[in-house]
């Protein structure tokens, strides 16, 4: 199948997932899940769903349970997906969004503050000390 038809299967799939974690599931913990991306394979047998969750303690664990009802989320895409076979999900932790996390951090340390929170930090001192 040519690339753009596997993109449009991933976009799919991507959307449908993040709906049935909204509206379908029942564990609470699924609600907090973030799909970043789908990588189908080339025959659209199997995806890999890249996922994150924020805050990102427990990940390990949740990610250990999306992979145990992988079935359930596959049989949810099947209702949806008209395909001949439905794609055998593995779900995989992206930590794309806790490294731009601590990038922003570190940047926020380096690079000089903008006028604006100068001007309300003085404002926040001074009250404090009373002026």
């Amino acid at each position: 199948m040519k690339k753009t038809g596997r993109s449009n299967f991933s976009t799919l799939v991507h959307r449908r997932l993040s709906e049935i974690f909204l509206f379908e599931s029942k564990d609470p913990r699924f609600k907090k899940v973030t799909v970043s991306r789908v990588e189908a394979a080339p025959n659209m047998s199997s995806a890999r769903v890249h996922v994150s969750v924020f805050p990102s303690e427990g990940q390990e664990e949740l990610v250990a349970s999306l992979n145990h009802a992988a079935g359930f989320f596959s049989r949810q895409l099947g209702k949806v997906l008209k395909t001949r076979n439905t794609p055998q999900l593995s779900f995989v932790y992206d930590s794309g969004f806790d490294y731009s996390d601590e990038i922003e951090i570190l940047l926020r340390n380096v690079l000089p503050k903008k006028e604006s929170e100068i001007q309300e930090t003085e404002i926040d001192t001074n009250t404090e000390t009373g002026k």
